[in-house]
């Protein structure tokens, strides 16, 4: 084969590989590629082919295009409509690709024929009958190779021309086809195209088997529904498909008269018809009755009447919850609102607070005193945001989300809707339910609230939510947007008295079979199970020690069929001993040691900070589980006592010559927040002087480094803690004084409040006097 370059017409080819040996039929629409056609039709009748890399590309360079292709002869071109052609060619031999440039009208491309290699002998004969046999079995099965070119095959004599025709008919991926084509070693060749063969042929068994059983399983279908269907017929013509046609008429008549825009009317009234002409061995019945049963039962257009008397509300406010005054003061503005403006939008409350403190059994209560239903939803651990919208009716198993669900329970279109735990909300893949909460929340927008079940609008305006939660810092940032947060403090010892003298004590005798006669409990035994057994925020501890003391009292009653009196003295025998007499807390002052308050999801909680100096080189070791603005705040503490150090008596080089240890016992549970900077400030300087911290002394608030004290949050819930613990005076941010005024009267009174502004003063007040 002469071996000086050639220059022919070339055509991109897109999704196709020619081969020597073979025809080719295809279709060109690009103007260089019908110039090309045309010209080698009129002059030698050669062309050359060669596949695209990137099919996509309209205007290919020789870098888009493959090294090898095919000189072909033109055998015909067809024109055809739209500025088309088929053209029609028979592969000669391969060549390489050169060079390429834009001729006037068409490509031209320079190549280089190539020659290939074969060493013929016994390999080649017997490659050439595996192949042969391959070719067979997969036209058997496959049936996609004709007859007329298995014959062809058969009279093939020449190894490279019969693994070429195989390789053109019978592989499916362009890449592949490519591959054969640059593998000029004709045995190298064969021997790829036999592997491929033989994946092919198992391919095509396994389609074969799938299109058996697929063909066999819709002819038993279609034979079963035959069948029903002349079941069905019988059962018409015996009067016993009357109960459907009474079934398919309710569905009519309740969707005619709900509240519903006429589209969506019309689109429910289509699914009616639709059931009515399914079989019942349908798989779509059954999914349809499904849907239309959740439509006809939710309670499109009906409200329950409000209460709007605020006595009324007072009153049920009071009988079932005890203090929380705030709470009661907001859902009776609420109520004096709607009063004046019946149409207005429902609010959106968030009570916030440690676990046990009532913010469900609040909810509850604003539901009686309204006459509204009630629903409640836990949202705590929530990944899913179909469980808020619902899955679409496509999906197996599919169901409308939870506050569909929930509207359906309360059945009505105005409950009170608790959504509990929203600080307790999660993400992963299966979507953000945070995101999914906000339409359910703005009032803007959920009067047409979606669900994905249902496809029809649903009317949220009209529900007032009340959403709970221990940690306002953990509901995301949108949802805290869109709600009125309303703060619920831990329980004073007094109200708890009070609340268990009310509500959970005559709750406890009733629910273990006993009344007044037979069961009392004394005030001083009540004062002792709340100081001595319990230490919490809310009520949920002082209730299962009430319950325990029923359950013996109970026993004892049986055995002794008298009255059984609770006191102060017998209260052990009942409860056992105290639970939280002692305290982790310094009886008197110890050096080193300084008592803070911190605030926690659970409430307000004491939190000694414990500091040693020790003789070395100036290092520093936290210890304790601290968070990063902890450990900040202890380096900011070491840098204040620097600054004062003169003024404390303290050498100036001590963070030369002293190591430092802080810790901040409990280990175990992480600590963080900068509102123990002066608690550290403390018990850095008593350390390094040697001196003791007074042991009646709590402290809370933020250190600058210039000893500036900041204020802090969660004032009440620390001074609770101090109560608690038996800390008769407190160290506060001067900035703080205005918040005292939330804190109860009885529990102020038990407390001697020190506001500071410098840490100065702070030492003054903390460290005992030196004897």
């Amino acid at each position: 084969m002469n071996q000086d370059l050639i220059s022919l017409p070339a055509v991109p080819l897109r999704g196709l590989v020619a081969f020597p040996y073979t025809v080719l039929s295809f279709e060109v629409g690009r103007a260089s590629s019908l110039a090309a056609a045309y010209a080698a039709a009129e002059g030698t009748g050669e062309i050359f082919l060669v596949t695209q890399k990137d099919a996509h590309l309209e205007e290919p360079e020789q870098k888009d295009l493959y090294e090898i292709g095919v000189v072909a002869k033109v055998r015909q071109v067809v024109r055809l409509q739209n500025q088309t052609a088929r053209v029609l060619v028979e592969g000669q031999y391969r060549a390489r690709l050169i060079g390429l440039e834009k001729g006037q009208e068409s490509l031209e491309a320079r190549i280089l024929p190539v020659e290939q290699f074969l060493e013929r002998g016994e390999r080649s004969i017997a490659y050439m009958r595996l192949l042969l046999e391959n070719c067979r079995n997969y036209a058997s099965i496959s049936g996609q190779i004709p007859t007329e070119t298995l014959r062809v095959l058969q009279e093939i004599r020449e190894p490279e021309r019969l693994a070429d025709t195989i390789a053109f008919n019978m592989l499916k991926e362009l890449e592949e086809k490519q591959e054969l084509l640059e593998t000029l070693d004709v045995l190298e060749r064969m021997e790829k195209v036999l592997s491929i063969a033989q994946r092919e042929i198992q391919i095509a068994g396994i389609e074969y088997e799938i299109s058996e059983k697929t063909k066999q399983q819709l002819e038993k279908l279609q034979k079963e529904s035959y069948l029903r269907e002349q079941i069905r017929t019988i059962q018409k013509s015996l009067g016993e498909d009357e109960e459907d046609a009474a079934e398919l008429q309710r569905f009519r008549e309740v969707i005619r008269e709900m509240p519903l825009a006429e589209e969506e009317r019309e689109k429910l009234l289509k699914e009616v018809s639709r059931l009515s002409r399914l079989s019942q061995q349908s798989p779509d019945y059954h999914v349809i009755k499904t849907y239309l049963e959740w439509i006809v039962s939710m309670p499109y257009g009906k409200y329950t009447e409000d209460i709007l008397d605020l006595s009324h509300a007072q009153k049920v406010l009071d009988q079932e919850h005890y203090g929380m005054k705030k709470v009661k003061e907001r859902i009776l503005e609420y109520l004096s609102v709607l009063t004046l403006k019946k149409d207005m939008k429902g609010p959106i409350l968030c009570f916030v607070g440690p676990p046990g403190v009532g913010k469900t059994s609040i909810a509850r209560s604003v539901a009686n005193a309204l006459n509204r239903k009630f629903v409640r939803m836990s949202l705590g651990g929530m990944k899913d945001e179909s469980e808020i919208r619902g899955h679409r009716r496509t999906y197996i198993g599919a169901l409308p989300g939870r506050i569909a669900s929930g509207i359906k329970q309360a059945g009505s279109m105005n409950p009170v809707f608790l959504l509990d735990e929203m600080d307790k909300l999660s993400s992963d893949y299966r979507g953000d339910p945070a995101s999914a909460m906000l339409e359910v929340l703005d009032g803007e927008t959920n009067h047409d609230f979606r669900d994905n079940y249902l496809d029809i609008g649903l009317d949220l305006s009209g529900v007032l939510f009340i959403a709970t939660a221990n940690d306002a810092q953990s509901i995301p940032a949108a949802l805290y947007d869109r709600m009125e947060v309303i703060e619920l403090s831990s329980y004073t010892p007094y109200e708890k008295e009070q609340i268990a003298k009310r509500h959970l004590i005559p709750k406890q005798i009733a629910q273990n079979g006993m009344d007044d006669k037979m069961l009392k409990i004394q005030p001083a035994a009540l004062k002792r199970i709340v100081a001595e057994y319990t230490s919490e925020s809310g009520i949920r501890a002082l209730e299962r020690q009430i319950a325990k003391i029923c359950r013996k009292a109970a026993k004892r009653y049986l055995e002794e069929t008298r009255q059984i009196v609770v006191g102060k003295k017998n209260l052990e025998d009942f409860l056992g001993k105290p639970h939280f007499l002692e305290t982790n807390l310094p009886k008197r002052g110890d050096i080193g040691v300084a008592i803070g308050l911190a605030w926690t999801a659970n409430g307000g909680v004491t939190l000694p900070i414990e500091v040693c100096a020790m003789e070395g080189s100036g290092e520093l070791e936290l210890t304790g589980q601290l968070g990063d603005v902890m450990k900040e705040s202890a380096k900011t503490a070491i840098t204040v006592v620097r600054a004062h150090a003169k003024q404390l008596g303290i050498s100036g080089n001590f963070h030369k010559e002293k190591d430092l240890h802080i810790h901040v016992p409990e280990g175990a549970i992480p600590k963080d927040g900068p509102s123990a900077g002066i608690t550290m400030t403390l018990a850095v300087a008593s350390a390094l002087l040697n001196r003791k911290v007074r042991g009646d002394v709590a402290m809370t608030g933020e250190v600058t480094l210039t000893g500036r004290v900041l204020a802090i949050g969660g004032l009440q819930e620390k001074v609770f803690a101090a109560v608690r613990a038996g800390l008769k005076n407190v160290i506060i941010p001067k900035d703080n004084m205005v918040d005292l005024e939330e804190i109860p009267q009885e529990v102020r009174s038990k407390v001697q409040f020190w506001p500071v502004k410098e840490i100065e003063k702070v030492f003054q007040l903390g460290l005992e006097e030196q004897r």
